[in-house]
């Protein structure tokens, strides 16, 4: 009977149950570490995180993470609810959308990435025929995943350039899969971040037709961050506030093109240190400001992303 105790120990730490019912505790410790599970995708936009991981910014945090490869912000939510990761990384108009409809309740960890010229586009083959925003009406441009900041993006200068966005056909390509799709004309374009912009140039000799965070109605426009669950930050506050502030020690880091152009190969499959030194480079922000991301709910109500306000500040604590 004595062995009960302690096999029940050893459950919570295979399975990461709390041994206190209901209360505040931290995550299971793994090596005098508190383990954290990160769903993370394998784009530009993460460079921050794997700095912080490989140079040792979570561990001096006490935190050891365990990583769980995504495609897009819509894997992490399921995930999320599942209890399958502690933390999520996706773009700002799928969290704030899952947050609008009721589907959690979500709380903003960090800032992740920040648009600015040429970080992404809509690309196409040179044989297209397409040459602006107003070339795509009637076309097949592809997107990472539904109703995405890309996408919204697209919508806004679409909406600009006197294009109707709903003559324009969205099918969910991901990201790596765009060189293929547009070289064996499933899509007519795509929207593409880096490395893959590059990647498309160099392999199909794909052109930029626009610039979706450049000049324009979606100028420097948020883009993608890390979020949890707001029973996780709730429960594990300590977790949380310690995971921040690796990810800012990283961002910090990731404003050295250099430091950028280096860790990227070892995180995106198929890109070279060559090719990494022809990326564009997004911002990094180093912190989280509640005004920038409610424009980014603001514009998904303006073009009916979403159906009422959304108070961002209430997911920013």
């Amino acid at each position: 009977m004595r062995r009960l105790p302690l096999l029940a120990l050893a459950l919570c730490v295979l399975t990461g149950c709390s041994l206190l019912n209901g209360g505040a505790t931290e995550p299971p410790r793994g090596n005098g570490e508190t383990v954290v599970r990160v769903g993370v995708m394998q784009v530009i936009d993460t460079a921050p995180f794997y700095l912080a991981m490989s140079r040792g910014y979570f561990r001096d945090e006490g935190l050891s993470v365990q990583i769980t490869p995504t495609k897009s912000g819509t894997d992490s939510l399921p995930l999320l609810a599942g209890n399958h990761i502690d933390v999520g990384f996706g773009n700002w108009a799928t969290l704030f959308q899952a947050q609008a409809n009721g589907t959690g309740d979500y709380r903003v960890l960090a800032d992740g990435s920040q648009g600015g010229p040429h970080v992404q586009i809509v690309a196409t083959r040179p044989d297209s025929g397409i040459h602006s925003a107003k070339d795509l009406a009637g076309r097949v441009v592809s997107s990472n995943a539904p109703n995405d900041i890309p996408l919204l993006a697209l919508k806004a200068i679409l909406k600009a350039d006197g294009v109707d966005p709903n003559s324009v056909k969205t099918p969910i390509v991901h990201h790596a899969d765009t060189p293929a799709a547009l070289a064996g004309k499933e899509i007519d374009a795509a929207l593409q971040l880096e490395p893959f912009i590059t990647i498309a140039r160099k392999q199909i000799g794909a052109v930029p037709v626009v610039d979706l965070f450049g000049p324009g109605p979606a100028h420097d426009l948020p883009i993608a961050g890390y979020f949890a669950r707001s029973s996780f930050v709730q429960q594990h506050p300590d977790t949380a506030a310690a995971f921040r502030r690796a990810i800012e020690r990283g961002a910090a880091d990731a404003r050295n093109t250099a430091a950028v152009q280096q860790i990227l190969p070892t995180f995106v499959s198929g890109v070279t240190a060559e090719l990494a030194k022809e990326v564009a480079i997004p911002v990094f922000p180093t912190s989280v400001f509640r005004d920038r991301l409610q424009r980014v709910a603001d514009l998904m109500l303006t073009y009916g992303q979403l159906k009422a306000t959304l108070d961002v500040g209430r997911l920013v604590r």
